[in-house]
């Protein structure tokens, strides 16, 4: 992870903020479904937590230009500041001024969002794609939430021991939208959670993943 980071972290060198934010608000693909699911969480009061290693500018794009419920996260950091050099931004100085460009356009002109680049360093919230489980729990726990009532759900081998690690403490691991590598994994090492409901495979990757597919296995 920390090598795979050191390269993207240099090939980013240099990005200006805009485009970190442009790409996160126009590039990024929302599933089919998204916004119900997001209207079933809210309706249903049930926290989220986005576990990932995208960045933070990725997230506090996300958080003000979708309709996502309010979601706490543990993910990687790719530091930006004046001039790509020097002291990087805090995070309450980038989530500002990302809810800015995205929530008033009539800012994303503005001459700062060129000057603050990335830096070319990455600092990891997750060193280890094995961790993912173990920070599902732990913010479930601080939430007074038993592991039983945990879903974790990913789409990729990057998620594989999130979902394995969840369904193994009782609560549930969900590969969505899921490809031939997942798919392979859990059926091998995850069979008995797979017997026992504790581990639900919805949508092979392709153009009918839905969401909404999903939603029953959390109500």
């Amino acid at each position: 992870m920390a090598q795979a980071f050191a390269v993207a972290g240099a090939n980013s060198k240099g990005l200006p903020l805009r485009a970190a934010i442009m790409y996160s608000m126009t590039g990024v693909r929302y599933l089919e479904g998204y916004d119900s699911f997001m209207g079933f969480l809210n309706s249903r009061r049930l926290p989220l937590a986005i576990i990932s290693t995208g960045y933070t500018v990725t997230l506090y794009t996300i958080r003000y230009a979708t309709r996502s419920v309010p979601f706490k996260f543990v993910c990687n950091r790719l530091l930006f500041a004046l001039g790509g050099e020097g002291e990087p931004l805090g995070e309450e100085r980038l989530e500002q001024l990302v809810r800015d460009f995205v929530l008033r356009p009539e800012l994303r002109e503005a001459s700062l969002y060129e000057e603050i680049k990335a830096t070319g360093e990455v600092q990891l919230g997750i060193g280890d794609e094995a961790q993912k489980a173990e920070f599902a729990l732990q913010l479930a726990s601080e939430m007074g939430i038993p592991p039983k009532a945990v879903a974790h759900m990913g789409d990729t081998m990057g998620d594989s021991m999130g979902i394995l690690g969840v369904a193994r403490a009782g609560g549930l691991g969900i590969a969505f939208n899921y490809n031939r590598a997942l798919e392979l994994f859990l059926r091998k090492e995850g069979a008995l959670e797979l017997a026992s409901g504790r581990i639900r495979l919805v949508d092979p990757k392709g153009s009918g993943a839905d969401l909404n597919h999903v939603i029953p296995l959390l109500s």
